[in-house]
């Protein structure tokens, strides 16, 4: 529910939730380097949810009381396998790349809205989801090497499980405040990683647990921002700001690694930002219309 409008407000935390997500996928991308996928995704959960854990207490274990816990279980459990998907992408394949797949959320969310919610879709959104499905197409270039090096196909599926996450927090944010949906997906997650790091081969190194460490304080800014910029705008205007995390990531790419994205990558991810934009704003035209 917003406090009242201010889009100056909104845009400014929006963006600086955006930067804290750029900065979440370049400290994990550093920590993978002498560190397992699981011990640093578990390592940045636990920060992160450690950080809010004074303010729960503050509140009062009561604050956590809620008539939705299969939405806050679901939304805690698949956005936690999209973090994780995208972590263990980026250790594969270039972070431009990866953060890009990852944000290819908005293209999927008007497929799911229509299985699952029955939502009617405009013929504008769909011809900007096959707009967003040829630039996926050439980002990754689907051939039979694909499936020896399934970084792309990873980042793919992290995106995917992302709009699944973002379908049960539009459903939530009505009902429940944000911090606590934020402590659910945090905990829980942390919750969920922990059998899984008994399969794991090796122990994280120290520069790799210090990075994890700051990832996840990262992550808990870039959640706890966007949940402040909710205040201020609807989903859906906050929501253009998305690829500016594309952006952020692509200068600390090019800063520190000298990676440069080839022309076809370029074209591909111009795509894929242009397809999100226009479903975005179509959702921002259609929240304005039901308010009206």
């Amino acid at each position: 529910m917003l406090i009242k409008s201010d889009s100056v407000k909104a845009s400014l935390l929006a963006v600086t939730a955006f930067f804290f997500m750029a900065v979440f996928g370049l400290l994990t991308k550093i920590a993978l380097q002498d560190s397992p996928t699981i011990w640093v995704s578990f390592i940045a959960y636990l920060t992160g949810t450690l950080a809010l854990f004074p303010y729960i207490l503050k509140k009062g274990f009561s604050y956590l009381k809620s008539d939705h816990y299969t939405l806050l279980f679901g939304r805690a459990l698949i956005g936690t396998l999209a973090s994780f998907l995208y972590s263990l992408s980026i250790h594969y394949i270039p972070i431009v790349n990866g953060t890009l797949l990852f944000n290819t959320a908005p293209i999927f969310i008007p497929i799911l809205a229509l299985l699952f919610l029955k939502v009617k879709v405009s013929n504008s959104v769909w011809l900007a989801v096959a707009l967003g499905f040829l630039g996926i197409t050439i980002i990754i270039k689907p051939t039979e090497a694909i499936l020896s090096e399934p970084g792309n196909l990873i980042a793919l599926l992290s995106g995917f499980c992302l709009a699944i996450a973002y379908l049960l927090m539009k459903l939530l944010t009505g009902t429940d405040p944000g911090i606590r949906i934020i402590f659910y997906y945090l905990g829980l997650g942390t919750l969920v990683q922990i059998p899984f790091l008994l399969f794991s081969s090796s122990w994280p190194g120290i520069e790799g647990f210090l990075f994890a460490l700051a990832s996840g304080l990262s992550l808990c800014l870039a959640q706890y921002c966007l949940v402040s910029a909710y205040k201020y705008a609807n989903a859906s205007e906050v929501g253009v700001y998305q690829y500016s995390t594309v952006a952020f990531v692509g200068i600390f790419d090019w800063l520190i690694w000298n990676m440069i994205p080839g022309w076809w990558d370029l074209i591909g991810i111009l795509l894929v930002v242009m397809a999100g934009m226009i479903i975005i704003r179509s959702h921002n035209h259609n929240d304005k219309v039901k308010a009206n």
